[in-house]
């Protein structure tokens, strides 16, 4: 075999290998990327709870309108349950005159 297919032996880095891995790391630039990214997830999480806010207001509005609406017809509606009422009454204290009437022959 030749030696460039061979793998190296595990050998002790030199100091000078050690400090040029670590000044290839540079912090102040992964800092950066981290700060970036946590304003644009907080900025989107400010922007999902707007929408959020912006909902919930919605389904107020529609809550309030829905709540005029059934206080504008629940009293009409209970008459015309009461008028029913008092019309079957009718019916019912009516239904003995209404034998007494000629039937017709056909």
């Amino acid at each position: 075999m030749t030696q460039s297919s061979e793998s190296k032996p595990f050998t002790v880095p030199t100091i000078e290998e050690v400090f040029a891995l670590l000044s290839a790391f540079n912090p102040a630039e992964n800092g950066a990327k981290v700060v970036d990214q946590a304003k644009r997830s907080v900025e989107s999480v400010i922007a999902s709870l707007q929408l959020i806010l912006q909902s919930m207001e919605n389904f107020n509005r529609v809550a309030e309108r829905v709540d005029k609406l059934l206080d504008e017809i629940e009293d009409p509606i209970k008459q015309l349950a009461d008028a029913g009422t008092l019309l079957a009454d009718l019916a019912n204290k009516l239904a003995p005159l209404v034998d007494l009437l000629p039937k017709k022959d056909n």
